[in-house]
Formats: C-alpha cells, structure tokens, sequence
C-alpha cells in the first residue's frame, strides 16, 4: 500500500472552514514534493483548540483510494 509523509500546520481560525464543511478538500505535499488532495473530514480528528499540528502519513489503496490518516512523531 502507499504511503505518503507530510506535515500540517493550521491555527484553529484556518482550519474552521474545513470543519465548517464550506471547504471540503485539503491539500498537502509530501516529503517528495507530491501534491496531494483528500478530504478535510480526515483531519477533523487531529483539531485541538491551537488547530492541526503535526507530521502524518497518508496511507491509500494501489488505486488511490483513501486507508488511513494517522499522526506521526
């Protein structure tokens, strides 16, 4: 299965919108420099009260299709 590694950054104010729903779509570059779209709902886990923070991997099916978001150290 692929794998993709990327940090995020968002204050709780920028990623309202993706909470909101008004912006359902996300997108994040990999270590490699891969742009990659997904929706924002994965990341609603990951909100606290400073926002998203942290390094994650994306893992997705050989056809692209979504696996798993899970927050890395």
């Amino acid at each position: 299965m692929p794998s993709y590694y990327f940090s995020a950054y968002l204050s709780y104010e920028q990623f309202l919108p993706f909470y909101q729903g008004s912006v359902d779509k996300m997108q994040v570059t990999d270590i490699h420099g891969r742009k990659i779209q997904m929706p924002a709902e994965h990341f609603r886990k990951f909100l606290t009260r400073d926002g998203i923070s942290g390094n994650f991997e994306l893992r997705t099916s050989p056809e692209g299709k979504f696996i798993s978001l899970t927050r890395i150290n």
